[in-house]
This record gives C-alpha cells, structure tokens and sequence, in this order.
C-alpha cells in the first residue's frame, strides 16, 4: 500500500460512524498494523516503508518535516482524512516499543521503528508535532462536527511533545471493551456518578483481572496532581458517559442502571416521601417495566416517564407507590426483570446527596453520586457519620443546617440542607461522594441533534454544562462571555445566534483554554434523497435491493405505495389484561366502548378513557382543543346518555385527569356538562 491508502486505512478504524459524538484515542499498536497489512495483503515493513517516503506531493526531506508538510492545504484537496494521521499513528506505536534503552525513553523507540540506531535525544522538528495534534482536534471537533467521534489533544508530564503520542496508550483496546462490564460491577451510571476519586477506587477493586496492574496501581494512587492518572481517569469518565447501560455476563446481555431515591418535603408537617425511579441511559421497553426484589417474589412496575427516568415503582398487588424509606439504605437494593435482562441497583452508603429536581424535569428533589459545586444540595445521612458530617458543614459549608424531619426517613437518618460546599478537604478521604470533581469537564447538554455530529436545530440548542470548574474560569461563544448567574455551571447560547454559524465553546482560565467544544446551529434543513436513505418493507425489515420502483419506507420518506394496516386506536392507552377503552365525544351520548362496539363514523372522539382494576387513565385525542368544548344538545339514545354521564360524573374519583393544566379546564368542563345531563 502506498502511504495515502495506510493511512486512511488507520484513520477509518478510528473515525467511524458508531464513533459519532464519541471520544477517539490513537490507540496504536504492532498487533493493528499488522491486521491492517494482513487484510491488505502486505506487511509491517510496507507501514514503515510508506511512512519513509511519505504522500504523494511531499517534497521536503526529515520525517516531521514531510509530516508538517502533508497537512499544508491538505482540505483543498478532496481528501477525507486528515494525511498525518499515519504519522501520528507512527509516534504513538513508538510509545509503546521496548528494548534495551530506558523505559522512560522515547527517541530510542522511535528510531528503532524506523530502522535508525536507538540513540536519545529529540527527532528534528518533532517540537513542532503538536500542531499535529491540535489540527486533528479541530478536525473532528469543529470542521465535520464529532460525526466519526472527537479527539482531543492532550498531554501529560512534562514534556509536551512526546506526552501526547503518550497520552494514547493510557488503555489499552482489550481494557477499553472490558470497561462496561466493570462498570456494571461497580454500580457505575453513565448519568450520575461520583468524582472521580471515588471513581477510580471502585475501579480498582471491580477491575482486577481485567486491566493492567500498570492500570490498577495508577488507580490506586491518591494524588490528583498526578497527570497520568488525572489523563486516565478522564478517558475511564469518556467511556463511561459514552456507555448506554448494556454488559455481558455469562455470555447474555444485561442492562444496567441506577435505583435512585427522590424526596418530596413538606417541612411544615415536618414530613419526607421518599420513592424510587429506576434511571438508565438505554431506551425503555415499550410496555411497563415488571421488577423483582432480589430473594422476594413480590413484583414492582414501571415505565418510561421522560430523560431516562422511569415512574415511580408501583407495588402490583396493591398499586400503590413502594415506600424507598422501608429499605436499608446503608447495604442498598437491587431489583431484576423476571428474564434478568434488566438490572437496578442502589449502591449502599451511609450518605445520600439530592439536588432540586428541576434539573431532571421532575418534581422535589432526585438523588445524584456527586456533590455539586456552587450550588444548594441537601444531605440524608446515617447517624454513624453524624460527627464528621456536622464539623465539615459548619467549617465547609454555607448555610449548613439540620432539618426537623419525624416522619418519612428510615431509622437512623437524618436530613442536612446547604447553599452551597466550599471544600470537600474535611471529608472527601472518608466519604469520597462528597468529594468535589478534580477534572474540568465542557458538555453539550440536551437540545436536539441534526444527524450524527454537533449539529443541532436552531429552534432547539443545547444548554452548556461546566463540571468541575472555578470561578476563575470564565466559558465564551466565539469569543463571547457567557453569564451562569442562573444556576452555576450551566449557561445557555446567546439568544441572537445565527443558524450556519460554527459556534466554538471555550473555557478559559486567564488566557489558558482549559476545555474546547463547537456546534452548528441549522435552521433549514433538506431531507436526504430517497435513494441515499436506507429503506424498509411495512413490517421494518431492511431492504437490500431496493430501486426506483420499489415501495418502502425511510424515516418520514415514503416512496411509491405502501400499504399501512389500519389505525388500532386500542394503542392509544396502555392496555393491560382485561382493560377497555371507552371514547368519548363532546356531545352527551358520544360514547363508544371497544373493543365491544365499532368506532365512530360520524363524530369525532375527545378523549380515549383506559378503565382498570384500580384506577382509569384518560387521554385527550381531539384534534384541538378550541373544537373539543362540550357541546349541549338532546340526544335519543337514554342509554347511551347514562354512559356518558356515568364515566364522567359517577367514576369522576377513580379516573386520573390529565398532566397538563389547559387539559384538566377542559376535563372539568366535561365534567360540569355530564352533571347536568
């Protein structure tokens, strides 16, 4: 191969689509090339050969310098990788090359890939590499907006320059597949998880076997001004937020997620209610969620409510919410599917942390593995910590108080509130979930996505999300300083933003940038060409030779005729066992019961109306609501009038009104005519 087709050939098993929006490592090794030259047909020596005599066009003699000269103009010329990745591959396959010069040394590996004497000292030019490196993070990041994945350029110690190839050697590929299943050991949550002390401890006790003592022992170690391990734990917390929750074991995947507490104050009764949601980065079943309790046969329900949350756990036999201050928090909990697909956990602790719920879009307060910075948090802990606890919140804390809670903790506990903690010194080494992130993270926070990369509809951005920062750092929109006074750490893009204007985030602290993030804003988007899209048959099965004439269906693309089954209105609520569903008009006597009658033909139904065995559920299915206020007229059918009358006056109690408020006046109206009737 000549040194193009190497170097694409690395660059696209890096840079991929099921990379999108993912952190990329040049994990680079012996064991790669070689595959990538066997499934070619060559060898090692053809890498190191193509490498010495460089791209076509290159005219410039020295190895860095043809690497330097590769990158000039280089989008100009239609090519769909950047050309240097190769070199780049190259001097992180040095990293790893050992031999009878020093371990710490880097020079000697390098020449001896390429067939020079290992002697020390730096190669010509290679002070300028990072260059390199810092285009290739602009790449992915900024000009195809993280599509294939994004890599960031970092270095550790204190030699710049071969730090970085260094810094992608951290882990190694077998480590990195290894990672889900010791997250799930360790009770890990792609959406809420410790710092990263406390990381790094549970990864050093659930990893043993499956990384590298090398990996363990940099774990283990307790400094957080040590580089490597602060570079280590940021790329174990990359993997971990990319993670959605499934692992293997015992050859059968399983999806993990989190049995997280959320509270409910009533400070003036002096009161706590306390449930658990199961939250999980993967999608939730379509139908309700079944729970077992490990060693107990009574079963708990739920489903998907919104951001990756689930309902309330409802108790089957009775249907009432389970009651989370029955449990014992300070061992945890854990609840399977009956198929054990699914797994929640509570992990055990004597300290509980909770944030307002607003941030998740629920009600009260949700419980969170991270104590937040700069921002007003409440405590439920163990009496076993009550000592430490109260010396660090009176020393560390502003408006540290004890609450006067009687009813609703479970024996033992009791609740703290703070404006804000201003060090985690005291207690971090104790109890490591009150320990303050060490790693400045920059995140791109909900909004909706146009297609794989950072490219988001202007009509819905993302909000910024600073972790870890201090108010030294300041974070800026093309050179914009943004405002967090709403709520620390978050900021939101300015509201005058053109769409197609490529938006580079940047925290800085004085003139040094810390973290580095860019999106696109669009606001008029073309739908792709149906023959570019990839098409299925009416029952979702792929097409693989579809043509012009065929009929199928992608994404909202519809081509030529497909027949659709007719609607099933029964799918509008869920129905379980023997449920019905009842539709009602606005007129007295509209009403339709299935699946025992037919639907209407002549009016239209507002409200689809589930009955079960403990309570009804309605849902509004009017075309709008100025056309679906309750229409008076007289109408002949006596019997179909008292149905309608009964299941909106008489079942009135034991039927849930509607979530949003413009729904529940018009339900209250219907209501007010079916007294009448």
């Amino acid at each position: 191969m000549d040194y193009l087709k190497w170097n694409n050939s690395i660059a696209a098993h890096f840079f991929k689509n099921e990379m999108a929006r993912r952190s990329v490592h040049l994990y680079v090794t012996e064991k790669l090339i070689r595959h990538i030259a066997q499934e070619s047909g060559t060898n090692f020596s053809d890498f190191i050969a193509a490498i010495k005599t460089g791209p076509p066009g290159v005219t410039r003699q020295g190895l860095c310098v043809k690497a330097l000269q590769s990158r000039d103009n280089w989008q100009q010329r239609e090519l769909d990788y950047p050309p240097y990745i190769a070199y780049l591959a190259l001097f992180v396959l040095a990293a790893g090359i050992k031999g009878t010069f020093a371990a710490h040394s880097y020079y000697p590996g390098l020449r001896t890939l390429l067939g020079e004497e290992p002697t020390t000292g730096q190669y010509p030019s290679f002070n300028r590499m990072s260059e390199l490196w810092e285009d290739l993070e602009k790449w992915s990041d900024q000009d195809i907006s993280g599509k294939w994945g994004i890599f960031k350029s970092h270095s550790i110690g204190k030699r710049k320059h071969i730090g970085l190839p260094i810094a992608q050697t951290l882990l190694t590929e077998k480590e990195r597949r290894a990672l889900p299943a010791i997250f799930a050991a360790a009770d890990l949550d792609p959406i809420s998880y410790p710092a990263e002390g406390a990381i790094a401890l549970l990864l050093a006790k659930h990893g043993r076997g499956q990384l590298r003592k090398r990996t363990v022992d940099l774990l283990k170690e307790t400094s957080d001004s040590d580089e490597l391990r602060q570079a280590l734990l940021e790329w174990i917390i990359d993997e971990l937020r990319d993670w959605n929750g499934t692992a293997e074991d015992s050859g059968k995947e399983q999806i993990y997620g989190l049995l997280r507490l959320c509270c409910k104050l009533d400070t003036i009764a002096k009161r706590a209610t306390l449930s658990l949601r199961c939250s999980t980065k993967h999608e939730f079943p379509e139908d309700d969620l079944l729970l077992f309790l490990d060693g107990n046969c009574q079963p708990f329900s739920c489903y998907e409510d919104s951001g990756g949350w689930s309902s309330p756990l409802i108790c089957e036999s009775d249907g009432k919410p389970l009651v989370a201050s029955e449990f014992d928090w300070l061992k945890g909990l854990q609840v399977r599917s009956a198929d054990s697909k699914w797994c929640f956990k509570q992990p055990a602790s004597p300290i509980r942390v909770f944030v307002d719920g607003d941030t998740e879009g629920l009600p009260g307060f949700v419980e969170v593995r991270q104590l937040p910075t700069q921002k007003p948090f409440y405590l439920a802990a163990h009496e076993q910590c009550l000592e430490l606890l109260t010396i660090w919140g009176e020393l560390s804390c502003q408006g540290f108080e004890k609450l006067q809670i009687i009813d609703g903790l479970p024996s033992g506990w009791h609740l703290f509130k703070a404006q804000a903690a201003c060090s985690d010194e005291l207690i971090k080494q104790e109890y490591p979930i009150l320990a303050f992130p060490t790693n400045v993270r920059l995140e791109l926070v909900g909004g909706i996505r146009l297609e794989r990369g950072n490219k988001f509809f202007k009509f819905a951005p993302p909000k910024l999300f600073l972790q870890g920062g201090s108010e030294s750092i300041k974070v800026y929109c093309n050179n914009q300083l943004l405002d967090s006074r709403n709520s620390a750490g978050n900021y939101e893009l300015p509201a005058d933003t053109p769409a197609k204007t490529k938006l580079l985030i940047e925290a800085r602290s004085g003139e040094d940038i810390i973290r580095r993030s860019s999106l696109l804003l669009v606001e008029n988007y073309s739908l792709p060409s149906q023959s570019n899209a990839q098409q299925f048959d009416r029952f979702g099965h792929r097409l693989t030779h579809a043509d012009n004439e065929s009929a199928g269906v992608a994404g909202a693309l519809v081509q030529n005729v497909v027949g659709f089954p007719p609607f099933d209105f029964n799918t509008c609520l869920p129905i379980q066992g023997k449920q019905r569903i009842l539709f009602v008009g606005k007129q007295a006597g509209q009403i339709v019961t299935l699946p025992g009658e037919s639907l209407p033909t002549d009016w239209e139904p507002v409200w689809a109306i589930s009955k079960g065995r403990h309570r009804g559920q309605v849902m509004f299915c009017g075309t709008n609501l100025s056309d679906s206020e309750p229409a008076i007229c007289k109408c002949s059918n006596r019997k179909k009038m008292r149905e309608w009358k009964e299941i909106l006056w008489y079942d009135r109690k034991i039927i849930s009104p509607p979530d949003r408020q413009e729904l529940r006046v018009l339900w209250k109206k219907f209501q007010k005519e079916a007294e009448r009737v």
